[in-house]
């Protein structure tokens, strides 16, 4: 019995250290992905799966695929999806966001498109609308004393007519600035990161602010007619806004509200606009600027110095005296965009490379209304303003009406 026992110590050891001297076990941090690739048979699209989804959802293209994945493009419409692997036999990927609705899918492989006929992913559109301060109430909207939003929760107060909304960079969430003009003067800062809120002083009835590209600070100006001084806040001086020692004179910029600003390629120059449709860019470092205007809306005791030219093409006829324009930049089209309320329409503005200004209809100006379509002949707005173009190049518009 003692042999048996000594005889499987002595085989268990022996396994032991043959374990141990076999080496490190190897594993594949990047495993190789097997190339099902069929050089025999053409490039094909088959099929996909699923069908139908909604954004972010993964989905596999099946046929046959030559090449790697960096050659191969899968489109939803017009929208690129992000691919994730290719074995020559599918292609992995996540749905990109695209119309709602049944939609051609189409994949590129080198220079090749192939675009199989009544191969449609259904897209399902999903929103998400989340509240991120104040509380629903009955009856009329209300502004509280300043001292109930002193430290109060974002949950915890109601507010009134907010006209404009910013945001710059927080520590992990960003921070909102909500303002109140025109016949009101409030501003508040909307800490997501400590949950509270916190009213800013103003030196006068603002404008919607521009941002730069930083995300650390933001430029206002006067919402009324008159001298505009450029005034910036800034996490530096703790949210308290400083003068900038620019200020653009009445008879430069005379008779219409301003009702917003904005940056565009070059964070040193700003871009004031009023309801009539004039520019009045700005140069942060030299404290100069030009006003654009078209020539019937040229002011008439501006200063040669400060005159930059006109504005041609097509330009908007029909204005209003409150908040009724609005301009926004798209870095996706390199160009701005222009609302105005009582044209009902979108206007684009191009700064050409001779320092000239060109406008076109860019959207709607087929009277008052919410119709959907092609953006000239069928768009119809009610009223927009507030505009903002999201990385696919989108225009969103608010409507006021």
């Amino acid at each position: 019995m003692k042999k048996n026992y000594l005889l499987f110590a002595f085989l268990f050891l022996a396994l032991f250290f043959a374990a141990c001297n076999s080496g490190p076990e190897v594993i594949d941090k990047f495993p190789v992905v097997e190339n099902k690739y069929d050089p025999a048979k053409p490039t094909s699209v088959n099929g996909i799966d699923p069908i139908f989804g909604v954004i972010d959802q993964t989905f596999i293209v099946e046929g046959n695929f030559p090449g790697d994945l960096s050659s191969l493009k899968v489109y939803f419409g017009p929208k690129r999806a992000v691919l994730l692997a290719c074995d020559g036999k599918s292609i992995t990927g996540l749905v990109p966001k695209q119309s709602d609705g049944y939609n051609q899918i189409s994949v590129v492989v080198g220079n090749d498109s192939i675009v199989p006929s009544g191969l449609k992913f259904k897209y399902k559109q999903s929103k998400s609308v989340k509240t991120v301060s104040g509380k629903f109430y009955s009856g009329d909207a209300k502004w509280l004393d300043d001292a109930a939003y002193a430290g109060a929760a974002l949950d915890a107060v109601t507010y009134g007519e907010v006209h404009y909304v910013a945001t710059v960079a927080g520590q992990k969430y960003d921070n909102i600035f909500l303002i109140e003009t025109g016949w009101g003067n409030r501003l508040f800062l909307l800490s997501q990161d400590d949950n509270k809120i916190q009213k800013l002083s103003t030196p006068t009835n603002l404008c919607s602010p521009a941002v730069p590209s930083t995300r650390d600070k933001f430029y206002v100006t006067k919402f009324w007619d008159g001298d505009h001084p450029i005034y910036l806040y800034s996490k530096e001086t703790s949210w308290a806004f400083t003068t900038t020692g620019i200020t653009v004179a009445k008879d430069d910029w005379p008779g219409a509200k301003t009702p917003s600003m904005t940056f565009a390629e070059d964070d040193n120059l700003l871009y004031l606009f009023d309801v009539e449709g004039r520019i009045a860019e700005i140069n942060l470092a030299d404290k100069s600027y030009k006003v654009y205007t078209a020539a019937n809306k040229k002011p008439a005791n501006i200063k040669p110095a400060n005159f930059g030219g006109n504005i041609t093409g097509t330009l908007p006829s029909n204005f209003g005296d409150w908040e009724d324009s609005y301009i926004c930049y798209s870095k996706y089209h390199k160009c701005f965009f222009a609302s105005f309320t009582r044209e009902h329409a979108i206007f684009k503005y191009e700064k050409n490379a001779d320092n000239t200004w060109t406008c076109s209809l860019y959207a709607g100006r087929n009277g008052q209304g919410t119709t959907f379509g092609d953006r000239l002949k069928d768009a119809q707005f009610n009223n927009p303003h507030g505009m903002v173009v999201n990385a696919d190049g989108e225009l969103l518009v608010c409507n006021k009406g």
